[in-house]
């Protein structure tokens, strides 16, 4: 065993000795000395002086960085700079319309850069009023935006995915209500003496018809022209702006297929918290005597408030939280959508599916008439390019969608908006009601107290019943085009809307103390089952257009001109409806 040991001390001597002649090896080795050199020379820090310029002369604002670290500077309006660079460090110089030049600086104290431009960037088109045209040609003030940015806001309308995304452009949203929440735009404020009037035109694929609807998965960008130059050529029309939609097209080359599916949920962003019963009433009370009531003549007595202080009768002197009753935590929203695209060199397409679907933030309770809010959407489109000869193409576009919006009938169907339905809740006091006891809807004893007419949170819409909307909206598009010469483009748009109204009334209970104390409920309102009342209404228009289209390109300079004509045939105007009403039995 002692040999053992010694055998292993003499190897571990050994290794000890080993690993020191060959670090000291490595030392004096001329690849060791170059590395050592490298890391000393990076590690050196040079001030730098430089000019930034392109075939013309110097550059005002060029950007010259060390790529990888904060550093860097702005050229002045002689296009100079001055930076601190490390040797051999990697130097980045950018500007807007010029490729960016990257290089590795190798210590000297003056760089002459230049940049060239990039002749891609400024080549590439941009859709206009009419068409598209270069960027480099562009003078009017506008927008865009792709689809890759308004896919990443799950929201159910196109108007609120547009929200902070575009300057110059403004959205109201006054609406949280499934299937009712599109926001106003506005492109640079309101211009017109009423917000109605302030709207901006709305084109999709060249024709008036509204996006809000669109399933974003369909839309390729979306340009807003703000100022008189981008909008002049479609009158007093785009006075307020206009706002182009793009749909996706196919190209030639093998089918790509996609699908995807997004689930998001919906939260109130914030809910008031309430005074309760004991605090409502208190202060109810000190107003009445700072207004010099009588204490005889007050609301409620010291026996009421301290049956509310105590809050151990919560059915007869009840302390009732209605926004945590009513209001949801939250609500599921998904969205689906599959869609192939392709083609051959003559004959491209795009084709479409997508499913929508939205949950409200309102309870309903089993009471047999109720239904809560939901909106569910099923969007189509198939878009088509056909090149009939080399020089006459076809475009062949059908799209549209189909919607089912439920809603309870709040207030009798009077209402026509949630933001009633939030405020008669939040104006409910806490001592109206316990809301559900044991399944039946209860009140508080209406004698009880003299504070005039008062209702609680459920009296707007429970048992009432609900309203159910559907809709069909149909838009198709044909153009045919000649190179250099001309196109013609027609256009239809068909809806139809089918609501019905199914209106009734739920059982509804009292609670007071009878002679002996006991507690009973009293049928105030008895249950009367739902009726019914359908509605219809549509609406549909033709749109026509022809143009004369040139464009030449001479040498280095670029000649455009258009002559166009369209018109708008509108049926239905005032929108008739035609009502069939089941009385109830």
């Amino acid at each position: 065993m002692k040999a053992n040991f010694r055998i292993g001390l003499l190897i571990a001597v050994l290794m000890i000795v080993w690993t020191a002649l060959s670090s000291k090896v490595a030392a004096d080795s001329p690849t060791f000395g170059n590395q050592k050199a490298k890391i000393d020379q990076l590690k050196k820090v040079v001030d730098v002086s430089g000019t930034v310029t392109d075939q013309f002369g110097p550059i005002i604002g060029a950007t010259v960085a060390v790529k990888g670290t904060g550093t860097g500077v702005i050229t002045d309006v002689d296009g100079n700079f001055k930076l601190k660079i490390p040797v051999n460090a990697t130097v980045i110089v950018s500007y807007i319309g010029y490729k960016n030049k990257e290089f590795q600086y190798k210590g000297e104290s003056n760089l002459q850069i230049q940049l060239t431009e990039n002749v891609q960037e400024l080549q590439e088109v941009q859709v206009i009023a009419y068409g598209s045209q270069k960027k480099v040609t562009v003078t009017g003030a506008l927008s865009s935006i792709g689809n890759d940015e308004l896919m990443k806001s799950p929201v159910a309308s196109m108007a609120n995915a547009l929200t902070g995304k575009i300057t110059g452009l403004s959205s109201v949203q006054s609406s949280g209500q499934p299937g009712s929440d599109d926001a106003t735009l506005y492109v640079r404020g309101v211009g017109s003496l009423s917000t109605s009037l302030s709207q901006p035109l709305m084109l999709v694929d060249g024709v008036e018809r509204s996006f809000f609807q669109l399933d974003p998965n369909e839309v390729e960008s979306i340009t807003v022209l703000k100022d008189a130059s981008a909008t002049a050529v479609f009158g007093v029309r785009g006075a307020n702006g206009v706002i182009l939609v793009t749909t996706k097209r196919g190209t030639s080359g093998k089918a790509k297929i996609s699908f995807s599916t997004t689930y998001a949920v919906q939260m109130p962003s914030r809910i008031p918290k309430f005074a309760n019963s004991y605090d409502y009433v208190t202060a109810y009370v000190n107003a009445q005597r700072h207004d010099g009531v009588a204490e005889s003549e007050l609301a409620f007595s010291s026996d009421i408030i301290e049956k509310f202080h105590a809050n151990n009768d919560p059915i007869v002197y009840p302390s009732t939280d209605w926004t945590d009753m009513l209001i949801r935590k939250s609500a599921l929203q998904t969205q689906h959508n599959f869609n192939i695209s392709g083609g051959s060199e003559k004959v491209r397409y795009f084709a479409s599916l997508g499913v929508f679907t939205q949950d409200g933030l309102f309870k309903t309770f089993n009471n047999g008439n109720d239904k809560g809010f939901s909106y569910n959407r099923y969007n189509y489109r198939i878009n088509m390019d056909i090149d009939v000869t080399k020089t006459t193409s076809m475009q062949i576009n059908l799209g549209g969608y189909l919607n089912d919006k439920q809603e309870p009938n709040y207030n009798n169907g009077t209402y026509t908006s949630l933001e009633y339905l939030f405020r008669d809740v939040y104006s409910a006091v806490p001592f109206a009601g316990p809301g559900i006891v044991n399944g039946k809807w209860v009140i508080t004893d209406q004698n009880l107290f003299s504070v005039g007419n008062y209702s609680d949170g459920l009296n707007s819409y429970y048992g009432k019943g609900y309203n159910n909307r559907a809709q069909n909206v149909l838009n198709f598009d044909f153009q045919l085009e000649q190179k250099l010469y001309f196109f013609i483009k027609g256009a239809y748009n068909s809806g139809v809307t089918i609501t019905k109204r199914r209106e009734g009334r739920a059982n509804r209970y009292e609670a007071l103390y009878d002679s002996s104390r006991e507690l009973i409920l009293r049928k105030t309102q008895d249950y009367q089952k739902l009726g019914y009342n359908e509605s219809t209404s549509q609406t549909r228009d033709w749109y026509l257009e022809a143009a004369l289209d040139y464009k030449r390109d001479f040498g280095k300079h670029h000649v455009s001109g258009l002559a166009m004509y369209n018109q708008t045939m509108t049926y239905y105007p005032n929108s008739p409806t035609e009502f069939i009403g089941i009385p109830r039995a």
